[in-house]
């Protein structure tokens, strides 16, 4: 199935077709009808999900056409359009609202052009951690009735959510919000930008060309291009708990030990670090993979915020994984 994915609109599309396979023995022909279709309906289905970025709560807007029926199956006969969803870390996690019924069941003529829209909502106390994180997987399912024979449910692919009301995200951003989980969210500079041009530059080396970076090491891979097989950079909010400060400990004194060895142009200048002191795979790590390199402080300072702000609009929270590239 195609799709636009996204941490806060997702977008998807595909082909649905139901078949009403050998149900002779309902109809008392079980032998003379074994192996053929009585009837079939076949449309496309188009699944619009916006999340939410101040509240546990997601829209599923869905929109069917380009239906063709076949066989018992003509425009009177019933289509039923079922969400399930299974919510962690309990059933009451997540729940399906602002839908008329579940199943929601008109004729198959009526589906030819139709949109349908309902909630997945999580309340605030049923997740887990300081994050109070709980996610949510749902499908579609569609069977369509006529002529005394129904086909079995189909189901669509899976699909997913993760609600949170995390303090990590800082003021500027609602304690509060849903994303669809199933994308590795993605992050980029861009090289052309006078005022981040710096520390793109130095992304770019670390990430592009490690062996031209400092401190030297042979055979050096710095993570965060997962585009190229390497492995993704991982958030660490350092007042997450104890094990997060230490991490942000770690990373801070590994990166000025490492500044130690370079040279200041002069006092506007600041020692940047890849992957960021923000991440669990920053200098502290102890395994050699990083870089660090002095760049214009003000560069540096207004890369730091275009990160912690990407950080608040994808919700970005601890642990969560992310990739990075630069144009």
């Amino acid at each position: 199935m195609p799709s636009d994915a996204g941490r806060t609109h997702n977008r998807r599309q595909g082909d649905q077709p139901l078949q009403l396979l050998p149900l002779g023995l309902q109809h008392g022909h079980q032998a003379q009808w074994q192996g053929e279709v009585e009837g079939m309906v076949r449309f496309r289905e188009t699944e619009i999900g916006t999340g939410s970025d101040n509240m546990r709560d997601a829209t599923i807007e869905d929109h069917t056409d380009q239906l063709t029926s076949s066989g018992v199956f003509n425009d009177s006969a019933l289509m039923s359009f079922e969400v399930t969803q299974a919510g962690w870390p309990s059933s009451n996690s997540c729940k399906v609202t602002d839908i008329s019924s579940n199943p929601f069941t008109e004729t198959v003529g009526a589906w030819r052009d139709e949109y349908i829209a309902y909630g997945l909502v999580s309340a605030k106390g049923t997740g887990t951690g300081p994050d109070d994180i709980a996610t949510c997987v749902y499908q579609h399912n569609w069977k369509v009735t006529g002529d005394g024979a129904t086909t079995p449910w189909s189901s669509g692919p899976e699909n997913g959510l993760r609600f949170d009301s995390s303090k990590s995200l800082g003021s500027k951003f609602y304690d509060e919000g849903a994303i669809f989980d199933r994308v590795i969210p993605v992050f980029s500079y861009d090289r052309a930008k006078s005022d981040t041009k710096g520390v793109a530059n130095h992304v770019y080396d670390a990430l592009y060309r490690p062996q031209t970076t400092y401190p030297q090491k042979a055979n050096k891979v710095i993570p965060g291009d997962i585009w190229n097989g390497r492995p993704p950079l991982h958030r660490n909010w350092a007042n997450y708990d104890a094990a997060a400060a230490e991490t942000a400990r770690k990373n801070r004194n590994a990166k000025d030990a490492a500044c130690r060895g370079l040279s200041r142009p002069n006092d506007s200048y600041q020692c940047d670090e890849f992957p960021f002191a923000s991440t669990m795979e920053g200098a502290g790590l102890g395994d050699g993979n990083f870089s660090v390199r002095y760049v214009p402080g003000a560069e540096n300072s207004k890369a730091g915020t275009e990160l912690s702000d990407w950080y608040g609009s994808d919700r970005i929270l601890h642990n969560n994984a992310y990739g990075i590239f630069v144009k």
